[in-house]
C-alpha cells in the first residue's frame, strides 16, 4: 500500500503553547518585531506565519520572505 504526503505530515504547532499564541498574535496584528539571532545578527519586518521550524519575515513590501530556523532565534521583540 502506497502512502501519500499526506499520511507523512509532521505533527502540527501546539496553540496551547504560550509562546506559539504570542507569535499569532504578532502575525495577526503584524506588529513590527526585532529578531536577533543567536549569531547576533538582527532582523527587522513583520511575521507573516509559522510552522514547527521556521517562521516568515517580511522585511519590506517588494522584499521576499526570509524563512529563519526557530533554533536560530535568541530573541523577539515587539517594536510597539
Amino acid at each position: 500500500m502506497n502512502s501519500s504526503f499526506f499520511d507523512r505530515r509532521t505533527p502540527t504547532l501546539d496553540t496551547c503553547q504560550p509562546g506559539v499564541r504570542h507569535i499569532q498574535e504578532l502575525i495577526r496584528h503584524s506588529t513590527p518585531v526585532r529578531l536577533q539571532l543567536i549569531s547576533g545578527t538582527e532582523l527587522e519586518g513583520t511575521l507573516r506565519w509559522q510552522d514547527l521550524q521556521y517562521l516568515a519575515l517580511c522585511s519590506g513590501q517588494d522584499l521576499p520572505l526570509t524563512l529563519i530556523n526557530r533554533d536560530a532565534i535568541a530573541l523577539i521583540r515587539a517594536l510597539v
